[in-house]
């Protein structure tokens, strides 16, 4: 990218001199990929591929895709994976105003109607990896053995936690002992949403 053009947005979007300095930016993503995500049963796939022929804009970044897939014996277990490497583009700027690392991003489409009206089946939501501790009533991505799920999270002493959903009167409340095998692994904290209405 152009310093100048790079100046330019960084000054219209409030960021840092040489916040997207791509060739660092890229060395930074390079250097703190990791295998697995630690603390989640997920798989963290690292391949790159990308959709579509255009090139990356210098006010953008790829981001992975968290999905559900189906274990290999298709005994119809599930398995939460960074959807083999497939990522999308998404705005610096828009992750700079949340506070997110481009290396802690990755989005996810949500399932199901639990969250409505405040995600919608089908809106696309961003994640925030690095942020994994609760702060009580934030929406968070979760890994529930295998199973993708989107919710409110609470704490509670002795140290568990309350799983809430918006459309709670067809999905009630759910507690958890955070230490429990069975509770779910909070993936990350959800800091953007696009719901099509």
């Amino acid at each position: 990218m152009g310093d100048q053009l790079a100046r330019k947005i960084e000054r219209a979007e409030g960021l840092a001199p040489g916040w997207l300095d791509v060739e660092q930016r890229g060395l930074q993503l390079a250097s703190s990929r990791t295998s697995a995500a630690p603390d989640s049963n997920a798989e963290l796939v690292d391949v790159e591929i990308v959709e579509g022929g255009e090139p990356l804009r210098p006010d953008e970044v790829w981001l992975p895709l968290y999905r559900e897939v189906e274990f290999a014996a298709g005994n119809g277990a599930t398995q939460v994976i960074e959807n083999h490497g497939a990522q999308e583009r998404f705005s610096l700027p828009r992750l700079a105003r949340a506070g997110v690392q481009p290396e802690h991003a990755a989005l996810a489409v949500a399932k199901g109607d639990s969250m409505t009206p405040a995600i919608q089946d089908g809106a696309t939501i961003g994640i925030d990896k690095g942020c994994r501790t609760i702060t009580d009533g934030q929406v968070y991505a979760l890994d529930h053995d295998g199973m993708l799920r989107i919710k409110r999270l609470y704490r509670l002493p002795p140290g568990r936690m309350r799983v809430v959903s918006e459309n709670a009167d067809e999905y009630p409340e759910e507690i958890y002992h955070t230490g429990d095998p069975e509770a779910p692994r909070i993936l990350g904290r959800v800091f953007w949403v696009e719901n099509f209405l």
